[in-house]
C-alpha cells in the first residue's frame, strides 16, 4: 500500500504547507527491445521481470506472454537451449512495464520488433522443414 501511504504523506505535508515529491526520475533510453530492470537487488545484481512477446515456439519451448523473473543471467541460463536455436528470442524479452507498448510495436510493420517477430516465425518454419 505504498501509494496510499505516499498520498497520505502528501496530504499531511500539504496541510503543513510543505511540498512532497514522491515521483521518481527514471531516465532510461528506449531503443526498441531493451531490457530494463524492475524490482530489487538479488545478490548484488538487479532482478528483472520480463515478458516474452514473440510467437509461441514449437514443442512448448516458450509460449507468448511468458513472464520470467530473475537476474538477466539467470533468465539467459534458463533459456539457453531456446536462445541457441532461436537467438532473436532474447530481443523479444521486454520489461513488463512496457509490455503493452512493445506488443503494439511488434504488431506494427516497419518496426524492429515486428522484424524480429517475423524472423522468428521464419526460423520456426525453416526448422520444421528441416525436421521433416
Amino acid at each position: 500500500m505504498a501509494v496510499k501511504k505516499n498520498a497520505t504523506e502528501a496530504a499531511g505535508a500539504a496541510e503543513k504547507g510543505k511540498t512532497v515529491n514522491n515521483t521518481t526520475n527514471d531516465k532510461k533510453t528506449d531503443s526498441g527491445a531493451n531490457n530494463e530492470a524492475t524490482g530489487g537487488k538479488k545478490e548484488g545484481r538487479e532482478t528483472v521481470t520480463l515478458a516474452y512477446i514473440g510467437p509461441s515456439l514449437p514443442a512448448g519451448l516458450l509460449k507468448t506472454n511468458k513472464i520470467l523473473i530473475g537476474t538477466r543471467e539467470e533468465i539467459d541460463k534458463e533459456l539457453a537451449a531456446v536462445l541457441e536455436k532461436y537467438p532473436l528470442v532474447g530481443k523479444m524479452l521486454v520489461p513488463v512495464e512496457k509490455l503493452a507498448e512493445k506488443k503494439d510495436r511488434a504488431a506494427t510493420a516497419g518496426n524492429i520488433l515486428n522484424k524480429y517477430y517475423t524472423d522468428i516465425v521464419s526460423s520456426i518454419a525453416a526448422n520444421e522443414r528441416k525436421e521433416e
